[in-house]
């Protein structure tokens, strides 16, 4: 009996812990982001770097998509929803945390289209997002800090 006690509590503390740092993790997203920098990663071994012509048309493509990035606003909601974009377009849908990843999973009414974006940084001051090959061409770090707080 009083091992069945000892084992039913170590089971509900892990499981207290476990829900407290998710309640923890979604406290700190939810809330309003701003682009506060996008660094571009391995820009050393891209294959276009050899090319002096398709070098420099690869600085050109990332100033433009930094400048198109550096607009954008992310709103995560406690109710799961969220909200990005900029004043040229929005997407909505719904978001969950998959391990060290935020699941983003779209609004759409021809179909349900999922993007897992791994994060290497969530604090209540500054969010980084990992973008890799699987979701741009370019590799990079979307640094993000909170808005609208006070």
């Amino acid at each position: 009996m009083m091992k069945s006690t000892k084992i039913l509590f170590i089971v509900s503390m892990l499981f207290w812990v476990i829900t407290a740092c998710n309640g923890k993790k979604e406290k700190m997203i939810c809330k309003r982001w701003q682009m506060y920098d996008v660094v571009f990663l391995n820009e050393k071994e891209a294959t276009v770097q050899s090319d002096t012509m398709q070098g420099n048309m690869q600085k050109v493509t990332e100033t433009i998509l930094k400048d198109i990035l550096m607009k954008n606003i992310y709103e995560f909601h406690e109710d799961g929803t969220y909200k990005t974009g900029n004043a040229a377009a929005t997407s909505t849908g719904k978001w969950e945390f998959s391990g060290d990843a935020i699941k983003f999973i779209a609004d759409n009414d021809k179909e349900e289209k999922e993007k897992i974006i791994p994060f290497e940084k969530l604090e209540n001051d500054s969010l980084i997002m990992l973008m890799k090959n699987d979701q741009t061409s370019f590799q990079m770090k979307l640094v993000m800090i909170p808005i609208g707080e006070k």
